[in-house]
């Protein structure tokens, strides 16, 4: 199976997932349901050499307007937002902490 393929088949597997966990009012995210893509690997690992921690946990996967996919992690122990761009030939480019606003 083609690696393209092998993202596009993830992809439609976190929609039913999601679509699923939306009818059945779970708590847990489409996420933390499955093992991540290699392509989502590579962001978590580039994430964490970013961050300079191992303490990661990937919140959300979805795709990106470039073809690949958005990555978003919890890093830390404040699980604070990082963002990653993973592209389909399992490369990431754009990792980035994002700056939250106090109190939310």
């Amino acid at each position: 199976m083609k690696r393209l393929d092998k993202i596009a088949l993830a992809a439609l597997g976190l929609t039913a997932l999601a679509t699923l966990s939306a009818c059945g009012g779970g708590k847990e995210t489409a996420a933390t349901t499955r093992p991540a893509t290699e392509a989502e690997s590579a962001c978590l690992r580039a994430i964490g050499d970013a961050a300079g921690t191992k303490d990661i946990e990937m919140t959300g996967s979805g795709f990106a307007e470039d073809g690949g996919f958005s990555v978003q992690a919890g890093v830390g122990a404040d699980r604070a937002r990082w963002d990653c761009v993973a592209r389909t030939d399992d490369t990431t480019g754009e990792v980035s902490a994002v700056a939250t606003m106090a109190g939310s």
